[in-house]
């Protein structure tokens, strides 16, 4: 299954316009005509609401430019599933609604989309909630039961 993986500290190459970042994997990937990867990834950055950022490289994005470009690249591939692991963990609170509103269009169009978060606000919009405390998944809207400790050591006895 094709996957799109979106980033807490975005993952652009710095180096690389918006554009040339959403193009990226599928002109390298995908082997696919640059002038093909350059529709997607026009359209894709347009999706995010950076048609008039094309050009910028990332050290000229804010911080919310940079993840919807993040979120454009992973979009362009076209997948089912989408995992983002903490997508606004780096954001001001409306700079984080923006992006959030983003993933929500996204979601309206039938993706999956896996979302990690350490911000309740941010979790509350999810469907489904899955808690994980420790490496323990709880069960669905209770907290997470922390694994058993393992047992202390015995002092070995004398004969």
């Amino acid at each position: 299954m094709k996957t799109g993986f979106v980033f807490q500290n975005y993952s652009l190459f710095k180096n690389k316009t918006a554009l040339e970042n959403v193009m990226i994997g599928l002109t390298v990937a995908r082997k696919m005509p640059k002038s093909e990867a350059r529709d997607i990834a026009v359209k894709t950055l347009d999706r995010v609401g950076l048609s008039d950022r094309y050009d910028f490289f990332p050290t000229q994005l804010s911080g919310g430019q940079q993840q919807r470009a993040a979120i454009a690249r992973a979009l362009a591939n076209d997948p089912p599933l989408l995992v983002a692991d903490e997508p606004t963990g780096n954001l001001d609170s409306r700079t984080a609604d923006e992006v959030l509103a983003v993933l929500d269009a996204v979601r309206g169009d039938g993706r999956t989309i896996v979302l990690v978060t350490h911000a309740p606000d941010v979790a509350e919009r999810a469907d489904r909630i899955v808690r994980v405390t420790d490496g323990r998944i709880a069960p669905d809207g209770s907290p997470a039961t922390p694994a058993p400790a393992a047992p202390a050591p015995t002092a070995p006895t004398a004969a």
